[in-house]
Parts: structure tokens; C-alpha cells; sequence
């Protein structure tokens, strides 16, 4: 039987320093039929010599892809996309780490039961103090209906806390295509969580592995110093709302379970907002704050902040902040500024 193609896609801008490692990483899997993309997200450093020199012996299919206008990560991948052959992709950070059977155990379990994608437990390696942290993703039942995995969500347990990030994952491209799931380039925060939540919206079964198949390394270099200023800047985490936002409004319209959607529309729409409230607050940005207060004006918002309370054994503390923000905003600002 033929082995289906797999696409392994992976962004990368200055990445020269790392980049050849993970490459030898998916160079040395024992699966065989896969095509690696590399997207260059403009570099100013030797990122693409040195994928040109670790790839054109490998005896691997690849390709590489040179962006003109740098677009970060969510614009890399959705461009790579395009370009993929595959039946399955892998979307692989350019300073990961995985297992030598790490692509023939989540290709082989997507074919084995047929889900839409499958994920695997994995390591946070921090790399400065060399320790390695296992985060536990898997189910004992698997495959599952998504519907478990979103309700696990709203528990908010370890699992769901790491779920929403993509590069432990394999996907039916097909499926993706279907769905017309795709990469928000709109933001440069939580892009990997809209990504994940309408992937789990739209399907109909997840499957996961129990082990430890790959490396996600955290290092001091990591951010880019335009990121640093970016994550920063309070103003930025607007984003997020608009991620929670569309997310949202795919899951209500894709899921049946009420706890499901009431969590996705009141909780964490509510919580976005009311961070954004209280960075203003902190940063003593009265202007900004108000601008936001505005949003209160809509009565499907208030609604929202009123739902907290469905929610109240969970947090109680989000119900309270959303009551006094709508009956005493200038308190809020003074309490914490």
C-alpha cells in the first residue's frame, strides 16, 4: 500500500541560527513520503542559503518559497498552503524539534480512523534552563467527537489550556480546503487558536496519540524585537478579541451543545473585552478606555457581560468586574489604574 504524501510547512524569517536542526529533524523521519515547504518570510540574514544547503542532499522532496512582503507567520502558512501536495500538512515552527516517528504515527492514525486531524502529546523544552515540560493533550477515547474536545475546553483543564496550538497536529488538507479553514493575517496574536477552534467547530472527529512525539523550544531569542514592542502595547490585544469574536460565531453556528457555545459568545468574548478594559485602565489611557466603554452601548454586549454570571462557580471574579464596568466604569479605571 502507498504511503500518502505529507506536506510539512514551515514559516521562518531569520532563522538561519536554527533552522538547520529542525530540518534534520523531518529530514530524519522514517516516514518517506513527505515534501517539505519552507516559506522565507523575508529575511535579512542567510535563512534561505541555509535551507538550500541542508535540503538539496537530503533526498527529500521540498520546496522553497520566498516571500516579497513580509507578512509573519498566518500569511507564510496560507501561502504555503497553496503550494501543498500533500493529502496531509504539518504546520512545523523553523526552531522545533520532533521524534524520529512522529509524522508516521499521526499520518497513520489519520488513516486508521479516518478524523479530520489528529494530535499528539508534547514536550515545552526551555531551552535556557534545559528543562523539559510534558503537556498532556490526549484523550482516553479517541477518536473523538469534537464536541468532546470543546466541551473539555470550557473546563479549562491542562488539556484545553495548550490545545489551541497547531504544530502537534496533522490535518487532511482536503479538509481544510472544505472548510476553508485559513491563518487570520489580520493579527499577529492567538492566530493559532482561531485556526484550531474552527478546525474543532468544523469537524466531526479528532483523534489524538499519548505520546511524546514533538519539541516546542522556548528560547530567549525567540520574539523578534518588532514582537516584543507589539505584544507590548496593550492596544494590540484588540486582536484577540476579533480571534474570539469569529471564533465564536463559527462554533455557534457549527455546534449543537449549548454549554459549548454560551462559553465560546459569553465567557470568553466577555473576558477579552474585559482585559482589554483593565490594560487601559492600568496604563492610565482614560481616552483608550473610553473608546472601548462604547462597545457597552450595544445591547448584544451587554448581554454578554450579564451572561457572566452563568459562569459565576467558574469565575466568579469576571462576573463582578463586568458589573462594575457596566454600572461604575470610572471606578473600575481608578480601582485599577
Amino acid at each position: 500500500m502507498s504511503l500518502p504524501l505529507v506536506s510539512v510547512i514551515i514559516p521562518t524569517y531569520n532563522g538561519s541560527k536554527r533552522i538547520e536542526k529542525t530540518l534534520q529533524s523531518i529530514i530524519a523521519q522514517d516516514y518517506e513520503n513527505i515534501e517539505i515547504i519552507v516559506v522565507d518570510d523575508v529575511s535579512t540574514d542567510n535563512t534561505v542559503e541555509v535551507v538550500q544547503n541542508t535540503l538539496e542532499n537530503s533526498g527529500r522532496k521540498f520546496q522553497i518559497i520566498k516571500r516579497t512582503v513580509n507578512g509573519h507567520q498566518s500569511a507564510s502558512r496560507n501561502t504555503a498552503f497553496q503550494f501543498a501536495n500533500g493529502k496531509y500538512v504539518i504546520f512545523f515552527d523553523h526552531d522545533d524539534l520532533a521524534e524520529k516517528n512522529f509524522i508516521s504515527r499521526l499520518c497513520g492514525e489519520a488513516e486508521a480512523t479516518d478524523a479530520d486531524f489528529v494530535l499528539c502529546n508534547y514536550y515545552h523544552y526551555y531551552e535556557n534552563e534545559n528543562k523539559y515540560v510534558p503537556i498532556c493533550l490526549s484523550f482516553k477515547n479517541s477518536p473523538a467527537p469534537s464536541e468532546d474536545y470543546l466541551l473539555a475546553w470550557t473546563k479549562e483543564d491542562n488539556m484545553t489550556l495548550t490545545f489551541w496550538t497547531i504544530w502537534h497536529c496533522i490535518f487532511n488538507k482536503n479538509f481544510l480546503e472544505k472548510n476553508k479553514i485559513r491563518f487570520p493575517e489580520d493579527c499577529y496574536l492567538a492566530e493559532d487558536v482561531e485556526f484550531m477552534l474552527k478546525a474543532a467547530a468544523f469537524s466531526s472527529q479528532i483523534s489524538s496519540i499519548g505520546d511524546f512525539l514533538y519539541t516546542h523550544v522556548l528560547h530567549s531569542s525567540q520574539q523578534s524585537q518588532a514582537d516584543i514592542e507589539r505584544r507590548s502595547n496593550y492596544k494590540i490585544f484588540e486582536q484577540e478579541v476579533l480571534v474570539m469574536w469569529r471564533s465564536a460565531r463559527c462554533i455557534i453556528k457549527h455546534t449543537k451543545n449549548k454549554r459549548v457555545k454560551n462559553f465560546a459568545l459569553t465567557f470568553c468574548i466577555a473576558r477579552k473585552l474585559i482585559q482589554q478594559l483593565t490594560r487601559a485602565a492600568k496604563a492610565g489611557d482614560r481616552e483608550y478606555y473610553s473608546l472601548k466603554l462604547k462597545h457597552l452601548k450595544h445591547k448584544k454586549i451587554r448581554e454578554i457581560f450579564f451572561g457572566t454570571g452563568k459562569f459565576i462557580f467558574k469565575e466568579p471574579e469576571l462576573f463582578f468586574k463586568a458589573l462594575t464596568i457596566i454600572f461604575a466604569p470610572g471606578l473600575y479605571f481608578k480601582m485599577r489604574h
